[in-house]
């Protein structure tokens, strides 16, 4: 993991409670500067395949040469592709997108880029 406090680790709780949530069809919200890496609510699960699907698509899709992608264009690409879904009735993606990328990176997955504004993102390294 980097040094960003947003892609700290989280705690063996966290997962635990997670693993609980996904038993019900849920998904546990993570964020790395929150007690215990927990955010304090889930999602439901098909909402978050669907926004993970998303969010790692549109990096891949539209990064940079250097692998950074707008977070502005991948809430233009989730709105684009998901505000019309049945598992988002309210149609406004935002900030689903934002919760979700915040949990992508305390799960390690993506990381933001310091002090980029406005905000980027890319995959992170292996």
């Amino acid at each position: 993991m980097s040094a960003d406090p947003h892609s700290a680790a989280v705690s063996p709780r966290a997962w635990a409670e997670d693993a609980l949530a996904r038993e019900r069809g849920r998904v546990q919200m993570f964020n790395a500067t929150r007690p215990d890496g927990l955010d304090g609510w889930a999602i439901a699960l098909e909402q978050y395949d669907l926004l993970v699907d998303v969010i790692l698509t549109t990096i891949d899709a539209f990064a940079a040469d250097d692998g950074t992608v707008a977070l502005q264009v991948i809430v233009n690409e989730a709105q684009t592709r998901l505000g019309s879904h049945p598992a988002f009735p309210a149609g406004r993606l935002s900030n689903y997108v934002r919760y979700t990328k915040v949990d992508l990176e305390a799960r390690g997955l993506v990381e933001r880029i310091p002090r980029s504004s406005p905000q980027r993102v890319r995959r992170t390294p292996a």
